[in-house]
Order: structure tokens, then sequence, then C-alpha cells
């Protein structure tokens, strides 16, 4: 069989080996890719590049991803499977009931340029769960036994699959935001996906803790087809007023909310049930939760924390998220995700090779550089009490022998 991708030398250094025909070949049988999508997934390629190339225009270098562009802060933080987890859904990195691992997050701002928070647009949650046991179900993304989630604050996506994807990422790569939605020369309409883009490029935030986070796409946990999301935690609370003057005001409210305390997020599943119309090939399909409830199935715990070094906000922009970074088990589903194994990886690649920068693949907290000795409780708030601690009780019991008890009391 002819293969398109084989024959770019982008795409060939893209899995960080030598490639051949027949290795590709496997890899889309693998995958179910036909040429057609092969193609698509090359075009797809071409113009996230472009956008990165056009958008370093605009944001100054570095160059930055081809959406999700501006990180509102990386943090770290557990992610711990729950102890009640339905059997059904015990596997891969869910095998294990009532295991913690330890994760980053990135969260960031959807679009291409860097712009100010107050404007609307889509709001990205990435988890990246690391040390996770099991056999890598990409293997060209390494051996590093991390698992990637990645998340936006819309639960449906404006391209249904990987050729709407790729047809609207040409029009993109020129900047042409709403052309490939709607055009009167040629004539074309996409009305459901242009009202799925208006809702994705809508949303303000007053802080990145208080929203829900959903993976739009499918995947398979054991032999289940689920959609995952998360929701901030019952009893979070979150100031009554945000001032939006500040054009980074929601790295400000993030710094200032784990600086003073933690946070947390239930992660869920939503099972594809049989009987109701829960495509896995039409991303701007809304699956009913009144049909399939979100499940809750672990738990994020963001601890106290400082976000802002120099040194963290550059592992901020170098770390890469990949949907198909995983463990057996786990199956990222749909054309669209099959594009992105291929797309983030290429797209990755392109922008650490511009900024002479190294992909960071972290297997802990720690941020030293290599060689170096790293404190465990690096980045986080720890308090410690003072000790003696003060002995205060009743400030008015006096012993019979006259010394006070309470000489530490006020």
């Amino acid at each position: 069989m002819k293969n398109v991708l084989t024959k770019s030398p982008l795409v060939a250094c893209l899995f960080g080996l030598s490639i051949n025909t027949a290795n590709a070949n496997d890899l889309y049988k693998e995958m179910g890719i036909t040429k057609p999508e092969q193609e698509a997934i090359m075009s797809a390629i071409n113009s996230a590049r472009e956008i990165s190339k056009r958008a370093e225009q605009y944001n100054g270098l570095p160059y930055r991803r081809d959406a999700h562009a501006k990180a509102t802060g990386c943090a770290r933080a557990t992610f711990s499977v729950n102890p009640d987890i339905p059997e059904r859904f015990k596997a891969g990195l869910f095998a294990q009931d009532n295991h913690q691992y330890q994760a980053w997050i990135r969260f960031s701002n959807g679009d291409m340029l860097v712009q100010a928070d107050s404007k609307g647009d889509a709001r990205g949650m990435a988890v990246k769960v690391m040390n996770v046991p099991g056999k890598p179900i990409a293997p060209e993304l390494g051996e590093s036994h991390n698992q990637d989630f990645i998340m936006t604050n819309t639960p449906a996506f404006f391209n249904r699959n990987i050729f709407d994807y790729a047809d609207d990422m040409t029009y993109l790569a020129k900047f042409q935001r709403t052309k490939w939605f709607i055009s009167l020369f040629p004539p074309r309409l996409h009305p459901k996906q242009f009202y799925r883009a208006i809702q994705t490029v809508s949303s303000v935030i007053d802080t990145p803790l208080e929203a829900q986070y959903f993976s739009m796409l499918p995947y398979r946990l054991g032999h289940n087809t689920i959609k995952f999301s998360t929701k901030p935690c019952a009893g979070m609370t979150f100031a009554n007023k945000v001032d939006k003057s500040n054009p980074d005001y929601l790295s400000r409210q993030l710094e200032t909310q784990l600086a003073n305390g933690g946070a947390c997020f239930e992660f869920m599943v939503q099972e594809k049930l049989p009987g109701y119309y829960m495509p896995v090939d039409d991303a701007t399909a809304i699956w009913s939760e009144k049909a399939s409830p979100f499940i809750t199935i672990a738990t994020i715990n963001i601890p106290p924390q400082h976000l802002y070094s120099e040194q963290q906000q550059q592992f901020c922009e170098n770390i890469s998220m990949n949907p198909w970074r995983a463990v057996e088990g786990w199956e990222p589903l749909s054309s669209l995700n099959k594009a992105r194994r291929v797309v983030y990886q290429a797209v990755s690649k392109y922008r650490h090779q511009q900024n002479k920068a190294a992909t960071p693949e972290p297997s802990s907290w720690c941020l030293a550089e290599e060689g170096e000795s790293c404190d465990p409780q690096q980045g986080l708030v720890v308090s410690k009490p003072t000790w003696p601690l003060p002995r205060c009780f009743d400030r008015y019991a006096e012993p019979i022998d006259g010394e006070s008890l309470n000489s530490n009391c006020k």
C-alpha cells in the first residue's frame, strides 16, 4: 500500500526513531487509519506547524503550541484512584483502587495567540499522571510510564472528525477563524460546528479551579467506552468578586488560591450506553448526562504551593501532552484521537526544535537540574507548628505556687 506520511521527513522523525514504510504501515493498520485519514493528518500537521510559525510573529519567542498557547500555570498534584471504584472500571491506571500517584497539571487558555484572560476563550486542564505501572500503548512517545488526560471546559468540540479538523486547520493557518464554518464565496455553512465554536470561544471564567473540564472525545477503559471529566470537589470556595482588569488575572487567582490553600477535583467517567445517541466519531455531539450520569472514580488534590518560579514557568512551557501517552487498559477512540497521536507529537517536536529546548517528561515533582539534589517538598507551602506549643487553657487558672500556667497566652 502506498503510504502518504512516510514521504515526509517531519513524520519520519516525529517518532524519535528511523521509520520505514513497513513499520509505518503496521502502525496505521493497528490504529485503523485509512488512506484519506492519512492525507488529512498530513494536512493537519502542516497547518499546525504554520499556525505555530505565524503566531510567533504576534506572541514573540518562544514558539508556542498551535492551541492552548498561553499557560495559566502548572501545578503539582496527586491523582488518587478511589477505594470504591466500580469493578468494570478497574483497568490500566485504575486497576489498583485506593492508589495514589503524583501528577502535574497544566492550566491554559485555548487560543493560538497569547491574549488577555478576560477575552472569551476555551480553557484547558491537562493532567500528567506519573509512574503508572503497565505497558505504554504508544511506544514512540517513550517509556515514561506517564499518562496524560487532556480536557477543555466545553463538553463538545467544533469539528466532528479528522476531515473537519484538517479542513478547518487550513483556514486557521491563515488566521481566517470563521471561514471554514461560514463563507459566501465559495458558499459554505456548517451551522452545528459554528454554534459549538461560538460556545467554545465565549467562555470567561474567574479562576481555573472553579471550571468543569471535559475530554470531548471518547476513550476505552477496559471494555467500556467512556468520556471523562473533572469538576471541583464539593465544599470548595472561591472569591465572590474577581478583578479582571489584569491581563493575567487567571494566573493571579491561581497563585493566590494555591498559596493560601489547596484545591480538589473529582475525576469522573461517563459510559456509552446502547439505545442512546452517543456517537464515537462525532465530537460535536454531547452525550446525555440524564441517560448516563458521570461516575466519580478518582480524586485530584492540588496541595498549597507557589507556582511561578522561573524554572517552573520554563517547565510549563516545554512540557508536552498527548492523549496516547498512556498504559494498556486505556485507548483513545475516534478519528480525531487517531490524528492527535501523530499531529501532537509532530507539532511538539517542531516547536521544541525551533526553541532549541528539551522536552521534559517528568517522573516526580522535582524540577532540579540533572545531578542536583531536590527537596521532596519543592514548591509546596508547608506549615510547621512552633514547638513547644503554647499551653493556653483557662487564662484565669493559677497554680497554688503562684507561677502562671499561661505565660505564653495572649
